[in-house]
């Protein structure tokens, strides 16, 4: 029989009034509005199967109709009878049917990627039964898959099935199929079948297959974990691993940061485990050493260091490349102290952040603060101030011994003169040497004062031994070098006329030679502007006080050069003229385009052409069309001569 019930009608409404009961005979649901009124109504209730009353012979206004129990069964009317309407028209849509849509089923695979244990797919049913007891629980209907386990089907409607009812069915080990008809209230129920069947939402609570793969997975994991422990205890064990050998280039880098005083950012007295074979503090001063040879041009990742660090195999092998997510797993699970060569880096160069020493920039890069740099600069500067001064006064004393002759004496050793200079300051030699506050500096002036007097004195010149000669005996070299600039001065004195007179004379022959070479030079630009030269060269210019071109270039290169540009000035109005008039002739022709193809009629163009215009100056197109400006004009003209042409009616 065809109904207009919906899912909604079966359940009580807000006043807990029965809209819909069973037929007593057939089964099938009736709405209240289907029956006669009063216990004739044939009907039971679809919850507790007692017989009904219809209430419905009244005015509804008055009484809203519906079925009530009888007063003689002592129950209020019963709620439950909607949820049994409902499962029982499901389980005939199932029954009939033999089949349901179970929806695909999926985990969480070892890697947290969901992973598909069944698909969505139509299965087909047997045994179909409607709220059978089953142990504890009674299922809305229970069913016979094709591989003969048992299927439970739940339908909800205003609420999923209860969480207490879950954990009973998940310990019966069967699957359970929850189909969610709460969308669908609003449908009768001849429309219910395609709904329950396939397109309602359903879920499986619970499946053996999925229950099954849980718990592989599971075991799968465990195993893992296994083995993950165990490989994280042996990369623990080599972490601890005490042998530890000592790198003395390292060392080296070491031992001179402490001599800078930047041992703070070492950890000299390390005896904790390490993810290196080299000690912790040798490490250290290398990264920091990078840092300070890069300065602030090229940043250092933790990465990049463990790669050069890796090619002098520094870090432990066996945990050299230990990503960080394991490493910080084994350092929350295993070992707290736990790290890898990088994370060990990377912690030392965020230590160095947090002191100042360096900063980072995006990318997990570091460079060294450029205050820090200057600091360790001037530190290295003051620890090598001593030998390099010594250095460059050794080289400053050598210099002098190398300017002097066996007869002039020989010098003290170094270290012996040395000792002596610095008792003259009142000094020892190491605080001399270490001297930044003047008494280093006169020293070598001192010195470099001898140097400079020797050299003078070597060249024949009459000097003044300085007041302080550094302690050195130049007693011998003075008097040998005093008579050699005697004996030079005399032979000087007499070969100084002779040159005198030599150059003089080269001097003379020098200037008139000149003199000829800017003449000749004069005669050929003149004969490339000039048919012939000579008038011109000859010719007063009145600009230079009268005198010719040949009298001016023979006065000097000065008087070349005046020339030279008389000359240029002459070649560049020739040039202006000549470019005027070809501008002028390119003008002059594009105004016969320009007229010959606005007058068709060649004799009139050519009359336009000849006739003077006011406008024009009172003269000819062709005289005043001169430059871009002209040619412009003439054209206006031209404009206005076809315009009052063509108003006139002539073509």
């Amino acid at each position: 029989m065809a109904t207009k019930i919906t899912i909604a009608d079966l359940f009580p409404d807000d006043e807990g009034m029965i809209l819909v009961a069973k037929d007593a005979v057939d089964g099938s649901p009736r709405h209240i509005s289907q029956v006669i009124n009063g216990a004739a109504c044939g009907c039971v209730c679809f919850g507790c199967g007692r017989r009904l009353i219809a209430r419905n012979g009244g005015d509804p206004v008055v009484r809203a109709h519906s079925f009530a129990h009888r007063p003689e069964d002592m129950v209020v009317d019963c709620t439950s009878s909607g949820e049994t309407a409902l499962h029982i028209r499901a389980k005939e849509i199932i029954a009939r049917h033999c089949r349901v849509t179970l929806p695909e089923t999926s985990v969480l695979d070892l890697d947290g990627k969901r992973l598909v244990v069944s698909p969505e797919r139509s299965i087909d049913l047997t045994a179909v039964h409607l709220e059978t007891a089953e142990g504890e629980v009674i299922p809305d209907v229970v069913a016979t898959m094709p591989d003969g386990r048992r299927l439970f089907i739940e339908i909800a409607n205003t609420h999923p099935c209860p969480p207490e009812k879950i954990g009973k069915l998940d310990a019966m080990g069967v699957d359970v199929l929850e189909i969610d008809v709460s969308r669908y209230r609003s449908y009768t129920l001849d429309d219910l079948d395609e709904i329950i069947l396939d397109v309602a939402k359903r879920k499986l609570i619970h499946s053996a297959a999925v229950k099954a793969l849980v718990a592989k997975l599971a075991e799968e994991r465990r195993r893992q974990d296994e083995t993950k422990l165990a490989e994280a205890e042996r990369l623990v064990a080599v972490y601890r691993d005490p042998m530890i050998r000592n790198h003395m280039k390292a060392q080296a880098q070491v031992d001179e940061l402490v001599s800078l005083g930047f041992s703070d950012f070492l950890d000299l007295d390390d005896d904790r485990p390490s993810a290196f074979i080299v000690y912790r503090r040798q490490w250290q001063a290398v990264v920091f050493d990078r840092l300070f040879k890069a300065r602030s041009s090229v940043a250092i990742g933790a990465m990049d260091v463990v790669n050069s660090f890796s090619k002098g195999g520094w870090p432990k092998k066996e945990i050299v490349y230990t990503k960080s997510e394991y490493s910080q797993w084994i350092a929350a699970n295993v070992a707290e102290e736990f790290k890898s060569p990088y994370e060990e880096i990377l912690a030392y160069l965020k230590r160095l952040q947090k002191a100042g020493a360096v900063y980072q920039i995006p990318g997990k890069r570091f460079a060294m603060s450029h205050d820090l740099c200057e600091r360790i600069t001037a530190a290295i500067e003051k620890l090598k101030l001593p030998e390099k001064q010594r250095k460059q006064l050794l080289a400053a004393y050598r210099g002098i011994g190398a300017l002097m002759r066996p007869e002039d004496g020989t010098l003290p050793d170094f270290d012996i003169w040395l000792e002596s200079r610095a008792g003259y300051f009142g000094l020892t030699v190491d605080e001399l040497l270490a001297d930044a506050d003047g008494d280093f500096d006169e020293l070598i002036d001192q010195v470099d004062g001898v140097k400079e007097m020797i050299i003078a004195m070597q060249g024949f010149q009459d000097v003044e031994p300085p007041d302080e000669m550094a302690g050195l005996p130049m007693g011998g070299l003075i008097n040998r070098l005093g008579l050699a600039r005697l004996e030079v001065e005399e032979r000087v004195e007499s070969a100084q006329a002779a040159r005198l007179k030599r150059e003089e004379e080269a001097h003379a022959a020098r200037l008139k030679r000149e003199a000829d070479e800017r003449v000749a030079e004069i005669i050929e630009a003149a004969e490339w502007e000039f048919d012939d030269a000579s008038p011109w060269l000859a010719t007063p210019l009145s600009e230079h006080g009268g005198k010719t071109p040949l009298a001016l270039t023979a006065e000097g290169p000065d008087g070349l050069k005046k020339v030279h540009a008389v000359i240029q000035r002459i070649r560049d109005d020739k040039r202006e003229l000549n470019r005027a008039d070809d501008l002028r002739k390119t003008m002059v022709g594009r105004l016969y385009d320009a007229v010959y193809d606005r007058i068709p009629r060649r004799d009139l163009a050519d009359l336009w052409l000849m006739q003077s215009w006011p406008k024009l100056g009172g003269v000819r197109a062709t005289e005043y069309c001169v430059d871009e400006k002209t040619l412009k004009l003439c054209l206006e003209v031209l404009e206005e001569f076809v315009s009052n042409d063509r108003k006139q009616g002539r073509r």
